[in-house]
């Protein structure tokens, strides 16, 4: 869509006078800082955000996965979540070639290893989908289907490369009969599939996605229910929307997810204000990673789409644009660097790029919100 000078400056401002989007920026940077502070001047007790961090993974998110799909759908919507499932399977297939190719330089193979992982698999769960949902709520539901390949290979690529494979020829013998073994293979499945983010996130799309069988607003049809809400006004829907038959439950589910961005944010914060950032930030190659990371993996995500959008047949939303570049632009994921820790694989190293990288996460978002908010109000996307 081609726009007139005066169009693009009248959107732009829009965009920029947005309160919406100004209080998004300003609640997660001050919930952030208070954390940090809070943390630094020793007045949260030790452990405080690993706690927060299991509630919000364990409770929480499976809540706001859940909960965001019980909603009414449209065959774009559905389109727009299914793209993005498909979507996320192929660009991590390619980022996990370009992280390659990106890190060649690097002489010492096992920090090249290290690098290539952390540069693909990022924070996506904890880190950026409560972002979206805080930001741009009509995209949770396109991050949740993206998520499912990010999970996927963290647990089955990313753990072999890093634990996997090690320097020693006779470790390497133990190391390939235990990554062959039968349980080794059934505990990363059951990492894979069998965790409550995951779980929710497919009984509720399976849920969301049967809407489209018939007309859920047609009350002669056997699973259509009108139930009285809050507000006292009749909705209509399926029986198996709980925001339609049974309120009382959604509105609890709703309250649980909402929890999960500011609870995230200060978890973040005391995360941060935990670490040495001097010590950190002494490394250059760090500061490299941490660029590439947060600034350059988004972009090449956004080119990727803008390209996609190209082809004739396919439409790019919105929606995947602003899930799928935000959840990109964040700090390596949790997991991988655990898998540096447990290996003794440059685990100083792998700590320091998580560190480094959330604070020029911090100082990113809020850019990258301001950014598309710009490309969403220009329309380039669906």
């Amino acid at each position: 869509m081609l726009f007139f000078a005066s169009d693009i400056g009248s959107n732009v401002a829009d965009a920029l006078s947005s309160m919406n989007l100004w209080i998004a920026v300003c609640k997660s940077v001050f919930i952030i800082l208070l954390g940090f502070i809070l943390t630094k001047f020793k007045t949260m007790p030790d452990g405080t955000g690993k706690i927060l961090t299991k509630f919000v993974m364990m409770v929480s998110l499976p809540c706001l996965a859940f909960g965001s799909f019980m909603t009414s759908i449209t065959k774009e919507k559905f389109d727009s979540a299914l793209f993005s499932f498909v979507y996320g399977f192929i660009v991590y297939i390619i980022f996990i070639f370009l992280a390659k190719g990106l890190f060649f330089w690097v002489k010492d193979k096992t920090k090249r290893t290290v690098l290539e992982v952390l540069f693909v698999f990022g924070s996506t769960t904890f880190f950026g989908q409560p972002l979206i949902k805080a930001v741009f709520p009509n995209a949770f539901n396109d991050s949740s289907m993206f998520n499912v390949a990010y999970r996927v290979f963290l647990y089955s690529y990313a753990y072999y490369v890093i634990c996997g494979k090690t320097t020693n020829a006779e470790e390497n013998v133990d190391d390939k009969k235990r990554g062959l073994s039968l349980p080794i293979v059934k505990d990363t499945l059951k990492k894979i599939f069998v965790n409550p983010i995951i779980i929710a996130t497919f009984l509720g799309f399976i849920l969301w996605s049967l809407q489209l069988v018939g007309d859920s607003t047609d009350s002669s049809n056997w699973w259509v229910v009108t139930v009285n809400g809050a507000d006292n006004k009749a909705a209509t829907g399926a029986f198996w929307n709980l925001s339609v038959s049974a309120p009382w439950l959604y509105q609890t589910i709703n309250t649980l997810g909402s929890l999960s961005s500011p609870l995230v944010w200060f978890a973040i914060g005391c995360t941060l204000g935990k670490v040495s950032f001097k010590e950190a930030a002494s490394d250059k190659m760090v500061w490299i990673y941490s660029s590439a990371k947060i600034v350059l993996a988004p972009l090449i995500n956004f080119c990727l789409l803008l390209l996609i959008n190209l082809i004739p047949g396919i439409k790019v939303t919105f929606d995947t644009v602003a899930a799928t570049t935000l959840m990109w632009a964040v700090p390596p994921a949790t997991v991988a660097v655990t898998y540096c820790i447990n290996s003794n694989k440059e685990s100083a190293f792998a700590s320091s790029c998580s560190l480094i990288s959330t604070f020029v996460a911090v100082v990113f978002i809020p850019v990258y919100m301001i950014l598309l908010t710009l490309i969403q109000n220009t329309g380039i996307f669906a």
